[in-house]
């Protein structure tokens, strides 16, 4: 009876977190653009796509939330909206990429930190988890990114001149 207790609340979970705070009540192929930045408020970036469609990045970190992208229909229709600060973005980031492809992956970076050899840009792991860990990229001078890891927050300690604690430098883009 307990297995069958605990197997149903883990499916109510899994079923409640697939419909959760990513959609935000906006439903792709129904939703509008005016509905999704009433919504969600306005964007932190806006990208135009060949095809006239738009990319639309809503960024909520420091301030906890993560990031999330839109993507709508040259008719006005949200096509999807996803949380991108997650593990899979992050593995799916390759050496070589520029600022701007891991900015559309993973949006705006919580803080960069300037370095003589180009930037580090810093975004927290999970949100779901106290900000513990946080993702790195490290970018060349020419703004390639050179590589990716984790490293684990220090709060109160200064990255460039932004705080760990919150504080965020407008990314150079």
């Amino acid at each position: 009876m307990r297995s069958i207790i605990l197997s149903s609340l883990f499916l109510l979970v899994c079923v409640l977190s697939a419909c959760g705070p990513a959609s935000h009540g906006l439903e792709p192929g129904k939703a509008t653009m005016p509905q999704l930045l009433d919504q969600m408020g306005e964007p932190s970036m806006v990208w135009s796509e060949g095809d006239g469609s738009l990319q639309l990045e809503f960024a909520r970190i420091p301030k906890g939330g993560g990031n999330f992208m839109a993507r709508v229909a040259p008719n006005g229709i949200l096509m999807s909206l996803q949380q991108v600060l997650t593990e899979a973005n992050v593995e799916a980031l390759q050496p070589g990429m520029s600022r701007d492809q891991v900015r559309r992956a993973l949006g705006r970076p919580g803080w960069i930190e300037g370095r003589e050899s180009g930037e580090l840009w810093h975004w927290p792991l999970d949100q779901n988890r106290p900000e513990v860990w946080q993702v790195d990229a490290q970018f060349s001078v020419a703004g390639t990114l050179l590589e990716v890891r984790r490293s684990r927050i220090l709060y109160g300690q200064t990255l460039g001149g932004a705080a760990a604690t919150g504080q965020q430098k407008r990314p150079q883009l």
